[in-house]
């Protein structure tokens, strides 16, 4: 599944912070990886300033992943792009067939034409393949130990478009070894009144232990796959607005990459995942994991 990964790179330390999470996902999947920079066309003089600079970064990535664990001969590479940016990675990706790509948000060039975070939401909306989206430096701790990735939050909301990442988290905490938290927000109940008859205190709460008990008997059942590849996992349930239940969770839970869909469909009792993964990957500084529903999954 994580066969090629994609870094585009500005030349900014910023943008760099998206390194270290591709350096462990490539030691543990050996997985290509590929890092990019645009440039504009007819800027001659910037092309070579950017392939001097992939091949240091290239030079490092490679002396570091060792270090990361790396089985076998790691293959890495690099390539400089000409014109648009979030067009040539876009582009790029599609033409390669690149498995993940790997952006800081928080990019900021003053050596090149273009700032990663503008860029990283450009993308994010337009590609149809995976993103891991970093929002902040790594904790050095957790750097020094190899270990960035050990709990993956995974949020769903019952249909099936909403469980478009969850495939691509579980290979990732079966390769990385981390504990993955399948984690659903239920909604409240409303309570209407009508022809002066109004639902009863008593009625009230068994509807909320009625769906929280349909809630986690889902997890439960969506959870069983991973279970028999031997995966360490958890479920948990929430109860409000769902972007502030998943960053406030992932906040308070040690959470450090939230894997979710990009795209939702919402009935009356389910909540539209578009519209909350957009407010998750603007708040907060967790890594986050988008997957396009409709994304077709190769093992």
């Amino acid at each position: 599944m994580y066969e090629r990964i994609m870094v585009p790179l500005d030349g900014s330390d910023a943008a760099e912070m998206a390194l270290p999470y591709a350096e462990e996902i490539t030691a543990k999947t050996g997985a290509e990886l590929v890092l990019v920079s645009v440039t504009e066309p007819s800027l001659d003089e910037k092309d070579h300033l950017y392939e001097s600079y992939l091949e240091r970064i290239e030079g490092r990535v490679l002396s570091e992943l060792e270090s990361w664990g790396m089985a076998g001969e790691p293959m890495v590479h690099s390539e400089v792009l000409v014109g648009s940016p979030a067009s040539e990675i876009i582009g790029y990706a599609d033409e390669k067939d690149v498995s993940l790509i790997i952006m800081a948000s928080r990019g900021r060039s003053r050596k090149g034409p273009w700032q990663m975070g503008h860029i990283a939401a450009k993308v994010l909306r337009a590609t149809n393949r995976p993103a891991l989206l970093v929002r902040a430096p790594v904790d050095e701790m957790a750097r020094s130990q190899h270990r960035l990735v050990k709990r993956i939050l995974v949020p769903l909301d019952g249909s099936d478009v909403g469980e478009a990442a969850l495939p691509w988290a579980v290979e990732l905490a079966q390769q990385l070894e981390t504990e993955l938290i399948l984690y659903q927000v239920v909604k409240h109940v409303m309570v209407l009144a009508t022809e002066g008859a109004a639902m009863s205190s008593e009625m009230y709460e068994e509807e909320e232990k009625f769906r929280r008990a349909a809630a986690k008997a889902y997890l439960e059942d969506i959870g069983k796959s991973a279970l028999e590849k031997g995966l360490s996992i958890s479920h948990a349930l929430g109860s409000g607005p769902p972007a502030d239940q998943i960053i406030d969770y992932a906040e308070a839970n040690e959470i450090d990459l939230i894997a979710m869909s990009t795209h939702g469909r919402s009935g009356i009792s389910r909540w539209v995942f578009g519209s909350v993964t957009d407010k998750v990957l603007h708040s907060g500084n967790t890594a986050v994991l988008t997957v396009r529903a409709g994304k077709g999954v190769e093992s």
